[in-house]
């Protein structure tokens, strides 16, 4: 697939003049007359080889993910539960969870033959049951669907091919004998496919703004009445909650109606009660910022009124803390009754809501400790004094089944998946001035969770790691260990193989956050401090690299307070700004200097063609990020002042310089956007993903720029990497992986290049022993 933006006169990319301040929001790509971007459908694969990565990259057992509904029993109709399930190094599977009494528990065949990963849940009513989600086939999404009468007996029911291919399947819901299921599109279409028998159809919603975006929430029905809960508002913005509806089973809608009014809540789920439906979800409270418990209804899915959801009682072990957000999941529905998990991300434990068939809210206790904050799940009673759980930690791939009943006693039934914090790469770091070295460093980063009690910390661990041209995976020791005891480390090396790392650390003396250093010279040397950087705090290092007369490092900082006898409760400088650090060797760092007067940061720092260092980032307006970037000269760091840089919103976020052009990565609304300068001075705006893709920070590569990412159409999807000749005309190409997802990092290597992405998605390290950046 080649994506091509050609410059010339005024041809740019809508989204790069919204950066700066030229286009409406339904502008269009402008383009030359006779000259159409070449769009071909297809993902071709990058020829990769897989690299052997020590085996704490990847997860020792079962991952687990919890799946959409928790459906209640009728006659000759057990409970039923979804699980996404993955072995180690596998793709998930769907499978699907029964018990006749809610106490003993056993797999249903829903789908044993099948390969492909899937995501998806379950959906439905005591009449219907659906198995609903989305599979990765041959590099490409496809919205599958089981179906059972019985929940026992399970058949794929296939949806019209257009649908299938078209609309990602992400919720659905069940009235009388039809599942209706309903997905969105990359062209941010809404459609809904009917199964009613032998019969189906499909339709399509009123479509949205070109530049804004329409995330599918949940989804419930009953008799001819159907509601769609999304979420709505600008690319890359939260928005605003609302509904669509149906009273024709689905064939025709209208909407969208407001839930509420607050742009801070966040909802989770919908489901129909037996004569209103219920959303529920979170509001803001309004004196301490954080999200409260919080629930509304309607009789018509149009309409809605905001109900009384009362706090954990203040003796509660489940707490609601100033400014932690505590919401309700997705409610489960049993003879009129609504079951709801509340999580609370600053909690191991889970927290339980019922609705009555009147109305009212209460909170019925909670579970056990959890071994991971954020506990949510789904719930519903199995008798009049007790009820079944299905809970998970949020992102740990664990699943406990338990029974809360009276005086809040809680016993666990069943375990699937294991709380695992696996290893992941964080970043690259590639010989600088050495195009063809093959070697690496690579930094991964694990955040460990220690649990006393009711009470847990998060302990990042970091670890550093060097690939050799044999492909070899050698772990570089942190000696002495302080080394390991940075955050928000960067790492870089040149080309006698020396390193340097930074990050800060806190000092308990000093009650402060400040900068740290540590230089290696090569690969048998002891890792040795490096020293300097100024009276700075709050530090956070973004990049560092060789340049031309020595090390570069760039970030952001805080000026600390200058000690002043008469005056001791001198404050800290409270803005922090862009910052830059230059080094000989390494190992002595020049004091800070901050780029703007304005708060911001800087994220990447590189070579103009003309030899002089070009910084990039953004500054802050208010709360609102514009880009910005710094040249040095000789009178000093200059911001410039293009009309693209100082007209929009966004952050630049990463360059890199190939022969006589330099690029810029930049995201704005949603997007990610290039930018290309050959001066430092002028820049114009040349490429532009499409909604879905994504693109992160280019690097330099033998013969062009490269870039991680995503790729997403109806034909294909999945991790790629980006690559471009001349920074204009970007071509992805797949990276093989399990399931879909986006690729982490991107660096030369030798002839070709090294690409990382996450293990969840397939094997975290590839080798492109050669690359041709022309290629298409």
């Amino acid at each position: 697939m080649v994506i091509t933006a050609r410059r010339g006169g005024a041809v740019l990319i809508a989204a790069v003049l919204t950066l700066a301040g030229c286009a409406t929001p339904t502008e269009d790509p402008e383009v030359e007359a006779g000259e159409d971007p070449e769009v071909v459908e297809s993902l071709r694969e990058l020829p990769s080889e897989p690299v052997d990565v020590p085996g704490e990259w990847y997860r020792g057992d079962e991952y687990a993910g919890l799946g959409m509904d928790f459906l209640p029993p009728a006659e000759g109709v057990p409970f039923a539960f979804a699980l996404n399930v993955a072995a180690p190094r596998e793709a998930a599977r769907p499978q699907v969870w029964l018990s006749d009494d809610g106490f003993g528990w056993f797999r249903a065949d829903v789908a044993g033959d099948y390969n492909a990963s899937f995501t998806g849940g379950l959906v439905g009513s005591t009449d219907v049951s659906g198995l609903i989600g989305v599979s990765f086939e041959d590099g490409a999404l496809v919205s599958r669907v089981w179906r059972a009468f019985d929940r026992r007996d399970w058949h794929e029911v296939e949806l019209p091919e257009d649908f299938a291919r078209t609309y990602r399947v992400v919720t659905g819901a069940a009235a009388e004998s039809r599942l209706l299921v309903a997905g969105t599109s990359v062209e941010k279409e809404l459609g809904v496919a009917i199964l009613d028998g032998d019969r189906t159809e499909h339709v399509r919603l009123p479509g949205i703004a070109d530049r804004e975006q329409r995330v599918i929430v949940d989804m419930a029905a009953h008799e001819d009445s159907a509601v769609i809960l999304v979420q709505r508002g600008e690319e890359g913005a939260g928005g605003t909650f609302e509904t669509y509806t149906s009273d024709d089973a689905g064939g025709t809608w209208s909407g969208p109606a407001a839930v509420v009014d607050d742009p801070a809540a966040f909802l989770s789920g919908m489901a129909w009660t037996g004569d209103r439906y219920v959303v529920t979800g979170g509001s803001r409270d309004p004196s301490t910022g954080g999200l409260i418990p919080a629930a509304w209804s309607s009789d018509d899915g149009a309409g809605w009124d905001a109900e009384v959801v009362p706090p954990p009682p203040e003796d509660s072990v489940f707490y609601v803390a100033e400014g932690v957000d505590t919401v309700l999941g997705r409610p489960a529905v049993r003879d009129g009754i609504a079951f709801v998990v509340a999580s609370n991300d600053d909690s191991l434990r889970a927290g339980f809501y019922n609705r009555n068939a009147e109305g009212d809210w209460a909170f019925t206790g909670t579970s056990d400790l959890m071994d991971y904050p954020g506990v949510g799940g789904l719930t519903l009673s199995v008798n009049p004094d007790e009820q079944i759980a299905i809970l998970s930690p949020f992102g740990t791939g664990q699943a406990v089944v338990g029974v809360h009943g009276r005086e809040n006693a809680w016993r666990e039934l069943e375990r699937v998946g294991s709380i695992e914090q696996v290893a992941q790469v964080e970043s690259l770091a590639t010989v600088a001035g050495a195009a063809d070295a093959e070697r690496a460093f690579i930094k991964t980063l694990r955040v460990r969770y220690e649990v006393d009690g009711p009470n847990f910390s998060a302990i990042p661990e970091r670890a550093l790691f060097e690939l050799t041209p044999e492909r070899q995976v050698n772990e570089i020791p942190f000696d002495p260990p302080e080394v390991a005891e940075l955050t928000d480390t960067v790492v870089g090396t040149s080309d006698p193989s020396d390193a340097v790392l930074l990050g800060s650390r806190f000092s308990p003396s000093r009650q402060r956050v400040e900068p740290r250093g540590w230089f290696r010279g090569g690969p048998d040397q002891p890792w040795e401090p490096a020293g300097g950087f100024g009276d700075v705090i709050d530090v956070k290092f973004n990049a560092v690299q060789r340049a031309a007369d020595g090390w570069v490092a760039v970030g952001a900082s805080r000026q600390a307070a200058t000690e002043d006898p008469e005056n001791p409760e001198n404050p800290d400088d409270t803005a922090r700004r862009a910052s830059l650090w230059r080094s000989g060797d390494g190992r002595g760092w020049e004091d800070a200097t901050a780029l703007d007067e304005a708060e911001g940061e800087a994220t990447g720092v590189c070579t103009l063609p003309d030899g002089l260092l070009l910084v990039v980032g953004y500054l802050l307006d208010g709360e609102v990020r514009v880009p910005a970037a710094w040249r040095d000269t000789e009178d000093g760091w200059e911001r410039a002042t293009a009309e693209i840089l100082t007209s929009g919103t966004g952050e630049l976020t990463g360059c890199a310089t190939t022969g006589d052009g330099t690029v810029i990565g930049a995201s704005t609304g949603g997007r990610n956007i290039v930018l290309r300068t050959e001066d430092g001075v002028q820049f114009e705006g040349v490429f532009r993903t499409e909604y879905g893709s994504s693109m992160s920070k280019p690097v330099s590569i033998t013969g062009g720029f490269a870039a991680p990412g995503r790729f997403t159409s109806d034909n294909g999807s999945g991790p790629v990497v980006w690559l471009s000749s001349n920074g204009v005309r970007w071509t992805p190409w797949r990276i093989p992986s399990l399931t879909d997802g986006i690729t982490r990092d991107v660096a030369n290597f030798g002839d070709g290049i090294i690409v990382t992405m996450d293990s969840e998605l397939g094997v975290p390290v590839h080798v492109v022993p050669q690359i041709d950046p022309a290629a298409e």
